[in-house]
């Protein structure tokens, strides 16, 4: 009988419907540009999050 594996993704939610960008009201006052940028940053971010943990958990995979 084989394993389970404990896996990262079993314990890793992910939204992947965002909501669009002109829905959010700016009540700040705040550039649409920088929001925007903003954003665009957090997305990235949350990429390269999500890569480096797959990556530590292949990693770790190998190692059992």
């Amino acid at each position: 009988m084989a394993r389970q594996r404990d896996t990262i993704a079993g314990k890793l939610r992910l939204v992947l419907d965002a909501p669009d960008a002109n829905v959010t009201a700016l009540r700040s006052g705040a550039d649409p540009r920088l929001v925007s940028l903003v954003r665009l940053l957090a997305r990235q971010a949350a990429r390269d999050f999500v890569n480096a943990e797959v990556e530590a958990a292949r990693r770790r995979d190998l190692q059992e």
